[in-house]
């Protein structure tokens, strides 16, 4: 499954988004020279990509770089970490604060953990004075549990504009193996791409 752009209540306006360049944000010499790539979205990373030593410094570098003018016309997406770390509530902070226009949230399972992420943004929009409603959201489905429910994920916030499946750690929940053929996938594909349908949202793979 390509990465499938934003669409209007009218599929026939899909506007396609074929990448989207994934960046440690504890990298300084990444998060300054990237854009040169020319990707359609870039992803500053603070989850996955980063070590847990390097967590606060990598907030920090992540939240200046939003604030420079190197990415001001750029489509930077933020990936945090996940809603039951320690880092979790700084990492939003800090986005939110620093301009995101959109933060993605990994490992998620439930509408409820959207739900969270959409009132605790709320909050900090409210505190900092952006404007309500103007950072947006995406869900990562690693499990599962997300498959199942995809649906009631691609309804949990107004605020969410993406849904993407993240396939190794879907795997690993599911305990099967990856294969040339990728038919492991298929089903987990199709549910998360008919929830992202069925709800106006785009869907990433």
């Amino acid at each position: 499954m390509t990465a499938v752009g934003k669409f209007s209540a009218a599929p026939a306006t899909v506007e396609l988004s074929r990448s989207m360049m994934f960046i440690p944000a504890s990298r300084p010499g990444m998060l300054s020279t990237a854009r040169v790539y020319g990707a359609d979205k870039y992803m500053f990373d603070l989850e996955d990509a980063v070590s847990v030593r390097e967590k606060d410094s990598a907030r920090i570098l992540a939240y200046h770089a939003l604030r420079s003018p190197l990415w001001a016309d750029l489509d930077v997406v933020v990936r945090v970490n996940g809603t039951d770390t320690p880092f979790f509530r700084d990492d939003v902070e800090a986005m939110v604060r620093g301009g995101a226009a959109c933060v993605r949230l990994p490992m998620v399972s439930t509408p409820a953990m959207v739900e969270e992420l959409d009132a605790l943004v709320t909050d900090i929009e409210s505190r900092c004075g952006r404007e309500a409603g103007s950072t947006k959201l995406m869900a990562a489905i690693e499990s599962a549990a997300g498959v199942v429910n995809a649906n009631a994920i691609a309804q949990a916030s107004p605020r969410l504009v993406g849904l993407a499946l993240a396939g190794f750690d879907y795997l690993l929940d599911m305990g099967s193996k990856r294969t040339k053929q990728g038919m492991e996938l298929f089903y987990a594909r199709c549910a998360v791409l008919h929830a992202a349908r069925a709800n106006g949202l785009s869907c990433y793979d």
